[in-house]
């Protein structure tokens, strides 16, 4: 059953390289310090912080609370975003994101199992 659904969107240009340590969790800081181009920095960091916002939006609607850092985005095996957070067993949580020019969109859908 589904239990909550949020969405977010960041244009880039608002997203700082200085917010990373307050956005990323450590191992999303790695990933984040291997980028050569900024504008690569800039674009992973704004997705990264728009599927975690669109995660606390989401699980606003349980009795769980988290925080950006507790959250990590990872690829999959295919590139798609999966999610590393903490032990919610009761929990599933289906994101998505994406990026176009100037803005970076996230979308999770949390089921109860």
């Amino acid at each position: 059953m589904i239990i909550g659904i949020g969405v977010d969107i960041v244009m880039m240009s608002r997203i700082k390289k200085e917010q990373a340590r307050r956005i990323l969790s450590d191992k999303e800081l790695d990933v984040f310090n291997c980028f050569n181009l900024e504008s690569r920095q800039l674009e992973f960091l704004s997705g990264r912080f728009a599927v975690k916002e669109a995660i606390i939006k989401a699980i606003g609607k349980t009795e769980y609370r988290i925080g950006l850092r507790d959250i990590t985005v990872e690829n999959d095996h295919n590139g798609m975003p999966i999610i590393s957070a903490p032990n919610f067993p009761d929990l599933v949580i289906h994101v998505t994101l994406s990026h176009e020019k100037e803005y970076s969109v996230g979308m999770c859908v949390i089921e109860n199992v």
